[in-house]
């Protein structure tokens, strides 16, 4: 079976809803990524408001054979035939479990926001009340110091007090951590997502996951979904929840 076969034998099977979850969810990464993948299913919707709007006329079958130049790949190539009556029989449908799927898929503006905000109230790494220490000029109780200044939204103060931390300190990426979150709350946003890249490439690793989950959640808030599904798993209908990817 050709590749162009498999393809179409599989857009089959979601049209008629009998992908696994698994299966979906590498149809939707297809689409994602593959724009000829997407353009077959397009045209394939193409072919079935075709059947529609008259099916068993004669006068459209050169309409069909329109259909048919459309799905081929190559000039060359096999054109595959269909059942037409089966696709008759979607065509009323289709279009609604498609856009229906998508819809489900990929969230409105508005849910994800809110998923978005509820990510940030999470304050994944930020668990610093856990740190304690009796002597107030030690470098634990600055990064103390940083992360009050940070909760109280005095977030040049946190940078300033950050200053004196280079990478061969101790709690360097912490102080990267605090610095890079406060950077982006003053508007800051570039400086911020260098500086979490700084923190996700740090030789330690100890704070890398933290600093890729923020830069994704950062690139979310500016509408750059693109970029933040380099770092996050967005929610889909199997995952209600954004996710670090693995």
């Amino acid at each position: 079976m050709s590749d162009t076969d498999k393809d179409i034998e599989y857009i089959e099977k979601f049209l008629n809803l009998e992908l696994s979850d698994t299966e979906l969810s590498e149809f939707e990464a297809r689409l994602e990524n593959e724009p000829a993948f997407a353009q077959k299913l397009n045209n394939y919707k193409l072919s079935v408001d075709l059947v529609e709007q008259k099916y068993t006329s004669d006068s459209e079958n050169a309409r069909v054979e329109q259909w048919r130049t459309i799905i081929k790949e190559e000039k060359d190539s096999k054109v595959i035939t269909f059942s037409w009556k089966w696709i008759a029989g979607i065509a009323a449908s289709v279009l609604v479990l498609f856009f229906g799927w998508r819809y489900t898929n990929n969230m409105n503006s508005q849910d994800l926001a809110e998923i978005t905000r509820e990510s940030w109230d999470k304050k994944n790494g930020l668990d610093y009340r856990m740190m304690r220490t009796t002597d107030r000029d030690s470098l634990q109780q600055i990064i103390l110091s940083a992360f009050d200044a940070y909760e109280q939204e005095k977030y040049k103060d946190a940078i300033a007090i950050l200053e004196p931390f280079v990478s061969t300190t101790l709690y360097y990426e912490d102080a990267l951590l605090i610095r890079g979150l406060s950077q982006y709350r003053i508007g800051n946003s570039t400086n911020a997502l260098k500086t979490l890249e700084t923190l996700s490439e740090f030789p330690t690793g100890k704070k890398a996951k933290v600093a890729l989950w923020y830069q994704g959640l950062i690139y979310l808030d500016l509408g750059d979904k693109k970029a933040a599904k380099k770092f996050l798993l967005l929610p889909s209908d199997q995952n209600t929840e954004i996710k670090l990817k693995e």
